[in-house]
């Protein structure tokens, strides 16, 4: 295989190019909310949207990187595409059962979710409703991790952060003149994930004769887990700390103050954004070569650690600088989040630099140590939220995440350079 600067830039540069595609027509939809809901209401509709997602990627199991990992090295053949087919319908049946549990958790506590996190404003029913969300979630985000897999990079993207928004703008301006009515939103937000869910099957109907043979399964629901489980903290440590900053901030402070933090999150996640667009290159370009090529592997993993501090420090910079005049788009008020904003620019940069050494863990499989360090940085989140809420509001929620990452990242470097993960390479 070839190794090249252009070829990992050229990828790179089309999977940061469909992510900005996604990101746009998410801010579109975030902007639309913020300046046509009063504040405490576009902090519902934000807290809705982190519970499914992170309620989503919780019930996935670490499905997704047991399918990056292993479908991204099937070899090449004539069976190729069947085998790709057996491990999309594997993980389609545990998927199906460990959704359909946490559905039923989010239904039976939706009295207490609506009472501690969204100050019991929000109705019942579209609440309740909403674990179905987590079901149509997931059919996003598997198609979008299986293609992922396959390596149809822009494809994955598009699904997973274009689609959703697509159809959320569509249904809004369907219903323009009474969306912000009785909290119509909630329902549109919900038919959105629906019509995105049943979209994204046609994009894998190229396997649908895999899928639907009998026998077609590869591996039993026992077998998928024990190849995710060991995995799944790495897909869920790292968004659980965001997703612990977003719940304790709405138990702890109103829903106003929700608002201006769910607005600062996802302004700086932009960096999160692109790194995940750079991970989708890296991860399974690192799979392949270390399977096929270990010769190339530190060369590639210097290119990929030199790429994702030039994109990501250069992204923060300039978000950082117009941090004000982007936060203004919202609405005059979420200026307020400026200092919030500036603090999670920082902690994204910082995380990101982890990301090549976190891969290096997950291809030499030494998973249980990474798990360790995530662990470690998610109790520092915890604790450092609890303490700092209170006394800073919002500024302390992004100081927590801060700080967590700092851990998180040292951990990795530190254990990278001990454990000496290249030198057999």
């Amino acid at each position: 295989m070839k190794l090249n600067n252009s070829s990992l830039l050229l990828q790179s540069g089309i999977s940061i190019g469909a992510r900005f595609v996604g990101v746009a027509l998410n801010y579109i939809v975030l902007i639309i909310l913020t300046r046509n809901l009063p504040q405490d209401e576009a902090g519902m509709v934000i807290t809705l949207m982190t519970l499914i997602t992170g309620i989503s990627l919780f019930s996935r199991l670490g499905v997704e990187h047991w399918l990056v990992r292993d479908v991204a090295k099937l070899p090449e053949g004539t069976e190729l595409h069947s085998a790709q087919g057996k491990y999309l319908h594997s993980a389609y049946r545990m998927l199906f059962v460990s959704t359909l549990l946490f559905m039923v958790v989010w239904v039976i506590t939706s009295p207490l979710m609506k009472l501690w996190l969204f100050d019991d404003k929000i109705h019942l029913l579209p609440l309740a409703i909403a674990a179905l969300g987590v079901l149509f979630w997931n059919m996003i985000s598997t198609h979008a991790i299986f293609m992922k897999a396959t390596h149809h990079i822009t494809e994955s993207l598009l699904t997973q952060n274009a689609l959703p928004a697509i159809s959320m703008l569509v249904l809004l301006l369907v219903f323009w003149f009474s969306f912000t009515s009785n909290q119509n939103y909630l329902w549109i937000y919900i038919t959105s994930l629906l019509i995105a869910g049943v979209a994204s099957l046609f994009l894998v109907r190229s396997w649908w004769s895999s899928l639907f043979k009998k026998q077609a399964a590869q591996f039993s629901i026992k077998e998928v887990l024990t190849h995710s489980l060991p995995l799944a903290p790495i897909a869920i440590v790292s968004f659980l700390m965001l997703f612990i900053d977003g719940i304790l901030v709405a138990v702890l402070l109103p829903n106003e103050k929700v608002a201006l933090y769910g607005t600062a999150i996802r302004v700086s996640f932009v960096c999160g954004i692109f790194l995940t667009a750079l991970e989708a290159t890296i991860y399974p370009r690192m799979v392949r070569i270390h399977g096929n090529n270990p010769e190339n592997l530190k060369k590639f993993f210097r290119q990929g650690t030199l790429l994702v501090a030039a994109v990501l420090g250069s992204l923060a910079l300039i978000i950082g600088v117009a941090g004000e005049l982007i936060l203004s788009i919202f609405g005059p008020q979420y200026v307020a989040a400026i200092n919030a904003l500036l603090i999670l620019l920082a902690a994204q940069l910082i995380r990101g630099m982890s990301l090549t050494f976190s891969l290096m863990f997950i291809i030499q499989k030494q998973v249980n140590t990474l798990n360790r360090l995530l662990y470690v940085a998610l109790i520092v989140n915890i604790i450092a939220n609890l303490i700092l809420i209170p006394q800073l509001g919002i500024e302390g929620s992004a100081t927590a995440s801060l700080l967590a990452n700092l851990v998180l990242t040292g951990g990795v470097v530190l254990f990278f350079v001990k454990k000496r993960l290249m030198k057999d390479l």
